[in-house]
């Protein structure tokens, strides 16, 4: 049964069930089984080192940031940290986003927390099979250091 909480993350109101979203996290795989990359790897240790503001973050929507999203890395920055996004989906909806200028083909807003880049969307790409709904993405851009050795 789903039971839906409002609450305000950043500029956003989201309406969402923290516990059926935690369940789902906690039956779902580590990311790295569905892929073996480096890239992975280092997200999986880096996600231990986040910084407390985002591993709350996560925890207060009921994300495992190890488990279903979508990780995607970019460049490594000259002082030798990696430019990361990455995307997980919740249970919920959007109650109201902020009002902001939007990019031609870009209907994201962001918010930033800890130096890490944050927006909900309704425009969902690669939601796991079963996943209840309704749902949200969460994207999420951020820089990590390189701790794979």
């Amino acid at each position: 049964m789903i039971t839906m909480i409002q609450m305000k993350v950043g500029p956003w109101v989201i309406e969402t069930d923290v516990n059926l979203t935690k369940n789902f996290y906690n039956n779902y795989h580590v990311i790295t089984k569905d892929c073996s990359c480096d890239y992975c790897a280092n997200y999986i240790l880096a996600c231990a080192k986040f910084p407390p503001e985002i591993k709350n973050f996560f925890d207060s929507l009921g994300i495992d940031p190890c488990k279903e999203g979508e990780i995607s890395h970019y460049i490594e920055n000259k002082d030798g940290t990696h430019l990361y996004s990455a995307f997980y989906h919740i249970i919920g909806r959007v109650i109201t986003k902020p009002q902001v200028w939007e990019l031609p083909n870009n209907e994201i807003s962001i918010f930033s927390l800890a130096g890490y880049e944050i927006g909900f969307s309704e425009d969902l790409d690669l939601v796991p099979e079963g996943f209840p709904t309704p749902t949200i993405q969460v994207e999420i851009e951020m820089t990590i250091p390189w701790l794979l050795s």
